[in-house]
């Protein structure tokens, strides 16, 4: 398989670590049977976020209902998205990575500090949407601690600081590494200019600002709609932002401000680069901190409603119960609903018409060579936002040749295959003794 090009793209994209981690990674996948190993390192890596956040929560009161609601965000297709796609398993431990870089940020020895700024400078070369994740991490701790402000506000300057430090050292090293190889940065990573500002800013608002009020939904809404659904969530943050600012007698815009600011810094790489692209995979941060605070504030609303009422503690454990049951049933049907549609299903439909235009090529005699043909129009999109549109993998022009490669590897089949990018007109009378025909796979898809 050839990925060269793949991964001359992605160091393009100002992420040397992750462009030779690809190539290892390519390497050693050279099945997919092979490809439950790297999903396990992926899952590995949020397991271990997920106990490091949960650790970090001091209070006894509310914290079941914390550590239940990081576990329920950690559901959502920003995450699981890492661990179906075998090839960014190592995503999630560049979260992990920044994680650890802000906590040895915030100790007082100048090695432990130095060491951090190494840390995210790894992770930010990576992947910068999963590297910056602590800051969603500062949110949830603090809130689910019921920290003060001045902790909280602490928290966050030290997470900015950490940022710049390690943002200016990564972009020097990025910029080193591909001088030194000798390749330009690709245009969907440049920086925002002045004049592109006005529309970054509508674009936020409407689509990642508003993906993050609309948890498990991945469907491609209309703005009515967006807005529409996004109230529940809007409400359930204004309440219990609210509640807690009046428990801790603090300002509710003053902590309003604490709690939102570090999830939108999670932002920061779609913010700064001019290209506006929304896949769930560039919002961990911020869709996971949205529903974590969500759930969180609904069921301590719910807890602290119960806990006054002349009722039976049967009725209160069943109230309480209720909820996160709910909780879980859509998060656990959402993973595995997501999954079928964008991997399993895809992927059992594209090997099926491609194992039977490779038999029907046998048919005919001796299996020399194959010669792939892309298909006349675009493959058809669906109503989603992100990958999730996608509706097969086929059309990504990488992935055809050694696809049915590999198909003809498990048949112990040695043929030469060839990918034509452009169709030509008059393909038939090409020499060749196989060939697959795209357009047939994009037909069925529309049928």
């Amino acid at each position: 398989m050839d990925t060269s090009s793949f991964v001359a793209h992605v160091l393009k994209d100002a992420r040397p670590v992750a462009a030779g981690i690809f190539s290892m990674s390519f390497s050693l996948l050279d099945s997919p049977a092979n490809a439950w190993m790297m999903r396990s390192l992926a899952l590995l890596a949020l397991i271990l976020i997920f106990l490091i956040i949960s650790n970090r929560i001091r209070n006894s009161s509310h914290e079941n209902i914390g550590i239940f609601s990081i576990a329920v965000a950690f559901c959502l297709p920003s995450f699981q998205m890492f661990i179906h796609w075998s090839l960014t398993w190592f995503f999630l431990w560049a979260a992990l990575a920044g994680l650890y870089a802000f906590h040895f940020w915030s100790s007082k020895l100048k090695t432990r500090k130095i060491f951090a700024v190494f840390l995210l400078v790894f992770a930010l070369t990576i992947y910068p949407p999963t590297a910056i994740f602590y800051f969603s991490a500062i949110t949830l701790v603090n809130v689910l601690n019921y920290s003060k402000l001045p902790e909280f506000f602490s928290d966050i300057v030290r997470g900015l600081s950490l940022l710049v430090i390690a943002g200016i050292t990564s972009t020097f090293v990025v910029f080193v590494t591909m001088n030194f190889v000798g390749v330009s940065a690709n245009a969907r990573v440049s920086i925002v200019t002045l004049s592109e500002i006005p529309e970054k800013f509508i674009w936020l608002i409407s689509r990642p600002l508003v993906v993050g009020m609309r948890p498990f939904m991945i469907d491609s809404p209309s703005p009515k709609i967006a807005f529409i659904t996004s109230i529940p969530i809007i409400l359930i943050l204004f309440f219990g932002i609210r509640r807690q600012s009046i428990d801790l007698s603090e300002s509710i815009f003053r902590r309003a401000i604490c709690v939102i600011l570090p999830l939108i810094f999670t932002l920061i790489p779609i913010i700064i680069t001019s290209d506006n692209q929304i896949e769930f995979r560039l919002l961990p941060g911020y869709c996971g901190g949205i529903l974590a605070l969500a759930s969180f504030y609904l069921l301590a609303m719910i807890q602290n409603w119960l806990r006054p009422l002349n009722v039976s503690q049967l009725f209160k454990t069943s109230i309480m119960s209720a909820v996160p049951m709910v909780l879980v049933l859509v998060s656990v049907t959402s993973v595995n609903s997501h999954y079928s549609d964008l991997f399993e299903n895809p992927y059992k439909k594209k090997t099926a018409f491609l194992n039977a235009k490779i038999s029907s090529c046998l048919k005919g005699g001796l299996l020399k060579d194959v010669l792939i043909l892309p298909p006349r129009i675009p493959f058809p999109s669906l109503p989603r936002l992100g990958v999730f549109s996608t509706s097969t993998d086929l059309a990504s022009s990488w992935v055809p040749k050694p696809n049915v490669e590999l198909l003809l590897k498990l048949r112990d089949i040695k043929a030469s295959v060839t990918y034509l990018e452009n169709r030509p007109l008059d393909w038939e009378t090409l020499a060749t003794s196989c060939v697959i025909d795209l357009e047939d796979f994009r037909k069925l898809l529309v049928e």
